[in-house]
């Protein structure tokens, strides 16, 4: 396991205490195309787990470690931000049945399953750095600088068709900087588009400092494709993607907001990144919080071709 240890950052703008660890760094780095990262993501080993039932992490504001120290500084509005149930889950909506996988992040990142970004960011913009990621409060939280040090990662679970699905929230921040949850091919390399032509962002924020607009965005050899939903993504919501072999839906709290009769066909690994966009609007900082991500076979049976 990667080892634990207790900083202390000092953010301008950031009044709100809650307790964290900073994750090491791995080896290796993942490609993402619109979100890109650096080098390619490998099939796991570990095996799968049942995920508890879904509940909100507490408020950063009301968290300490056992200690009673409070060590790193969250995002000022941190608790401004109303309670909510971050509407339904896709994978009890639709009976998706037991993950083949899940992340919980309640403890450290496993690097049996996990590689952590140290790269150059998208497009060569900015530094992806394993010292902007941090767990607290049941969360996995990314934090972008406002000198375009940030944070990603990817999965090692990988499966041609499945069913992927996170919960996350965000902050009002720089709209330079673009949260995204995505999925890209092993193999896929590490620039602006994959070596294979495929990528699926099936949340995506773009130019929106208030966080208020969701994008899906699908690229597969025949083209593009985008949609987008207005939401106060500054409480939680769950975001999904389907990708079968009769195309790709999107769901965002368990109803559908995004269909195809087009789908990626290369083993797919899910991603998540706080991207860096200088020219696309304001500068400044930003965070991502994610509760959850859970990987599902195809079918409820596990038929769908499983996880690396």
């Amino acid at each position: 396991m990667i080892s634990r240890s207790h900083v202390r950052l000092a953010v301008l703008s950031m009044v709100a205490m809650l307790a964290v660890s900073t994750l090491g760094a791995a080896q290796g780095e993942v490609g993402s195309g619109t979100a890109s990262a650096q080098g390619e993501a490998a099939s796991g080993t570990a095996e799968a787990a049942a995920c508890p039932s879904s509940s909100a992490p507490a408020d950063p504001a009301d968290e300490t470690d056992s200690t009673g120290s409070t060590d790193v500084t969250a995002p000022a509005d941190s608790t401004d931000l109303t309670a909510s149930t971050g509407g339904a889950s896709a994978a009890e909506v639709h009976s998706w049945g037991t993950p083949a996988w899940c992340a919980e992040f309640d403890d450290q990142l496993d690097p049996a399953d996990w590689v952590i970004y140290d790269s150059a960011g998208h497009d060569g913009q900015g530094r992806r750095s394993p010292d902007q990621l941090f767990i607290g409060n049941g969360s996995l939280y990314l934090y972008g600088r406002a000198d375009g040090t940030t944070a990603g990662l990817g999965s090692r679970h990988s499966q041609v068709y499945g069913r992927w699905e996170t919960r996350v929230r965000m902050y009002e921040g720089a709209d330079s900087y673009h949260p995204i949850a995505l999925l890209w091919p092993d193999g896929g390399g590490g620039g602006v588009h994959s070596a294979t032509g495929e990528e699926i962002d099936f949340l995506g924020v773009m130019d929106r400092p208030g966080r208020w607009r969701a994008n899906f965005y699908l690229e597969t050899p025949q083209g593009e494709e985008q949609s987008y939903s207005e939401a106060d993504m500054t409480t939680w919501h769950t975001y999904a993607v389907e990708n079968s072999p009769g195309g790709v839906v999107g769901y965002l709290d368990g109803r559908e907001w995004f269909r195809s009769s087009r789908s990626t066909r290369s083993p797919m690994s899910a991603c998540l990144q706080l991207d860096w966009f200088p020219g696309h609007g304001g500068p400044g900082e930003a965070w991502m919080e994610v509760d959850w991500l859970r990987v599902y076979p195809l079918d409820p049976g596990g038929t769908g071709g499983g996880t690396g």
